[in-house]
């Protein structure tokens, strides 16, 4: 997959991005929270594949919901450009 700008998935209420980076199989991660009014509960840069990338991301997601008493099995499809 040529991966120009990065993907985005819904993980139950959060949002999950991964932005491209210059460096090579550099990624910057994010976790949000929109209900929020500063959303971004989880920023970090990684060096990965993308599949590692994406996994890190749910693995991240499922430790904020469990510390709010939110877990839950969710669904989490990716739309990458």
């Amino acid at each position: 997959m040529d991966l120009r700008n990065g993907c985005r998935a819904e993980h139950g209420p959060l949002e999950l991005r991964i932005q491209t980076t210059d460096s090579l199989n550099g990624f910057m991660v994010y976790v949000e929270d929109p209900r929020l009014e500063d959303p971004r509960v989880y920023e970090e840069s990684v060096q990965s594949t993308l599949d590692s990338a994406k996994d890190h991301l749910i693995l991240k997601a499922g430790e904020y919901l469990d510390s709010h008493q939110e877990a839950g099995q969710y669904n989490t499809e990716w739309r990458c450009s």
